[in-house]
């Protein structure tokens, strides 16, 4: 069955959850608030189109690469432009077909450019992983019985809205090519909150 009508009832609710935040001014911000973040622990869930739709589970750790001679002295940017993210991740799904058993496993790695706002963060960002993926769920097949381990490549985009100086929801679309797949691409949607050090 086709789930498809909630990927834009996650995306609406993404807007309208966010509203409220976006809608402060900058003169209420804290001065802190426009500080950069070196780290930030990203969990969320969604949906993942397959075969069929499922749950997805995922989680990231962003790491903050160059740019550090852009700080003034309080440590607050001096322009706003990208900032750039390595980013290692985990995701995980797992079929609920009765005819077809099994999951997918994600160990990757992701490059960030972000793109901040006043309260809001767009970003894109590509990646590659290694998916630990049983082979009735890579082929479709409820004949086989086996896993193997496929690469994977992926682009991404979203946005994060700033709940304060130290954390943020985030939602995100993206797009999944894994190799040997009988699907030629996962497309996934989640949500999440990402807590930032």
């Amino acid at each position: 069955m086709k789930r498809w009508w909630i990927v834009p009832a996650f995306l609406g609710m993404a807007l309208v959850a966010g509203q409220p935040v976006l809608a402060q001014s900058s003169n209420d911000k804290d001065e802190d608030e426009d500080a950069p973040y070196n780290y930030a622990l990203g969990v969320g869930v969604g949906l993942v189109e397959a075969d069929q739709t499922e749950n997805y589970f995922t989680a990231a750790l962003r790491l903050r690469v160059g740019r550090d001679g852009d700080d003034d002295q309080n440590g607050r940017r001096r322009d706003r432009g990208i900032e750039g993210y390595v980013e290692p991740e985990i995701g995980y799904w797992e079929s609920s077909d009765d005819r077809i058993e099994g999951s997918d496993l994600l160990l990757g790695v992701n490059l960030i450019g972000a793109m901040p706002f006043s309260r809001a963060e767009s970003f894109i960002g590509v990646g590659v992983g290694a998916h630990f993926i049983d082979s009735q769920v890579l082929e479709a097949d409820p004949t086989l019985d086996d896993s193997e381990t496929k690469i994977g490549v992926n682009a991404q985009f979203g946005i994060d809205l700033r709940l304060s100086r130290s954390l943020s929801a985030f939602g995100t679309g993206r797009f999944d090519l894994v190799q040997g797949s009988a699907e030629n691409v996962q497309t996934k949607v989640y949500l999440g909150l990402r807590a930032r050090f």
